[in-house]
C-alpha cells in the first residue's frame, strides 16, 4: 500500500472520530441547556415532610402563692404577758416557746390544792383502815375517797390552765412581727404574731372547665414571676371536686419547695401547665394551609410538580394544625411561596424541614 493511500485513510479516520466526539459533546450541551431551562422555570419552595406527631398543649394562668401552713398566734386565756422568747423574722421549730403568760395565781391555787390533797389522801387511808375493821360505814369511806378524787381533778384542771400560759409554735416555720410587749394584757381575740411555713408553698390557680378532666395529682407545672427570670417547678397536689358554676373554672392547688425562701406568700405568679399529649397524629405547619370556600387545601410535591389536595383539619396549636384526611406520612408539603404556586407547575425544593 502506497504512502498516499495510508494518509488518506488516516485523515478519514481522524475526521470520523472528530465528528463523533463533536456530536456527543453537542448532545450533552443540549441536555444541560434543557435541564438548566427547566430549573430556571421551576418555582423555588421550602417543604415540610409529613410525619406522625403528637400535640402537647400548654396553657398559662395566674396563681397566688400561700404558705403551706399559716396561723395567727393567740392566747387561749386572758393573762398578762410576762416574757417573750421569740425573735422577730426568724425560723422557729415546732414546740418552741414563744410567749410566757403570768401564772402566779394558777401556781398559788395549785399549791393550795396540793396541801388539801395530802390531807385528803391521809384521811382516805385512815378511813379505809377503819372500814376494813368494820369501824365505819361504807358511806363514810366513800365521802373521804370522793373528796380526794375531787381535789385531784381540780389540780389536773389547773395543770391544763398552767400549760396554756406557755404559748408554743404549733409547727416549724418563720415567725413574723410581734404585736404585743411584755406586760401587755392579752386575750383570745388579740393576735400576738403570725407564723407561716414558707419552706413549702402552695400555688392556688384556676383552669378553664374544658381542661378540668386533664388535671391530676403529680402533674408538673412551672412557676415564674415578673421580677425574676427564674422558673420553678411545682407539682399538682389536689383540685376541687367540681367546677365553679360562676366562673366555669376548676380551682387547683400545687406544691412548690422553697428552700432558699426566694418566693414570698401572697405573691402573684405565672403558672404554666403542660397537658397530656394526645395520640400520634399528623400535625403540619399552619402556614401550609390555604383557605377557600370549600375549606382548606395544601400543595404537595409529586414528581417535581405541585399538586393541590383538599384536607380536613382538627385540633390547632399556636404553630401547627392537625390534618385528619388526605395526607399520609412521607408526603412533601410546600410551606413557602404559596401565592405563586399553581397546580402542575414545576417546583425546586430549597429547604426540607
Amino acid at each position: 500500500m502506497s504512502i498516499k493511500k495510508i494518509l488518506v485513510i488516516s485523515l478519514f479516520l481522524l475526521l470520523l472520530i472528530f465528528l463523533t466526539v463533536f456530536k456527543f459533546v453537542r448532545c450533552n450541551e443540549k441536555k444541560k441547556e434543557t435541564s438548566r431551562s427547566i430549573q430556571q422555570s421551576a418555582l423555588p419552595v421550602d417543604v415540610y415532610l409529613v410525619r406522625d406527631t403528637s400535640v402537647t398543649e400548654k396553657i398559662g394562668t395566674i396563681g397566688t402563692l400561700t404558705a403551706n401552713e399559716s396561723v395567727s398566734i393567740v392566747s387561749e386565756i386572758s393573762k398578762k404577758v410576762s416574757d417573750i422568747y421569740m425573735e422577730e423574722g426568724t425560723f422557729v421549730k415546732k414546740g418552741q416557746l414563744l410567749f410566757k403568760l403570768d401564772d402566779s395565781d394558777i401556781r398559788a391555787e395549785i399549791n393550795t390544792l396540793k396541801v388539801e390533797e395530802e390531807l385528803a389522801a391521809a384521811n382516805e387511808k385512815r378511813e379505809h383502815a377503819l372500814l376494813d375493821k368494820g369501824g365505819i360505814s361504807q358511806e363514810r369511806y366513800d365521802e373521804a375517797a370522793n373528796r380526794l378524787k375531787t381535789l385531784q381533778a381540780q389540780i389536773a384542771t389547773l395543770d391544763v390552765e398552767l400549760s396554756k400560759t406557755e404559748i408554743r409554735a404549733p409547727f416549724s416555720g418563720k415567725i413574723g412581727l410581734r404585736s404585743v410587749s411584755e406586760g401587755a394584757w392579752v386575750s383570745p381575740d388579740v393576735p400576738l404574731a403570725d407564723l407561716q411555713d414558707v419552706l413549702l408553698l402552695k400555688i392556688v390557680f384556676a383552669v378553664p372547665q374544658r381542661y378540668a378532666g386533664e388535671i391530676y395529682p403529680g402533674q408538673k407545672v412551672t412557676i415564674s414571676t415578673d421580677h425574676s427570670p427564674d422558673v420553678y417547678s411545682a407539682v399538682v397536689q389536689a383540685s376541687e371536686p367540681a367546677v365553679d358554676d360562676k366562673t366555669r373554672t376548676l380551682k387547683v392547688q400545687a406544691l412548690l419547695r422553697n428552700p432558699g425562701v426566694k418566693l414570698i406568700p401572697g405573691t402573684s405568679v405565672k403558672v404554666g401547665l403542660q397537658l397530656q399529649s394526645g395520640e400520634a397524629s399528623l400535625f403540619v405547619p399552619t402556614q401550609a394551609l390555604i383557605p377557600s370556600q370549600e375549606g382548606y387545601s395544601v400543595f404537595v410535591v409529586k414528581d417535581g410538580k405541585a399538586v393541590n389536595i383538599h384536607v380536613k383539619t382538627g385540633e390547632r396549636t399556636a404553630e401547627a394544625v392537625q390534618i385528619l384526611e388526605n395526607l399520609v406520612p412521607g408526603d412533601t408539603l410546600i410551606t413557602t411561596n404559596l401565592l405563586r404556586v399553581r397546580p402542575g407547575i414545576p417546583v425546586a425544593i430549597q429547604n426540607i424541614r
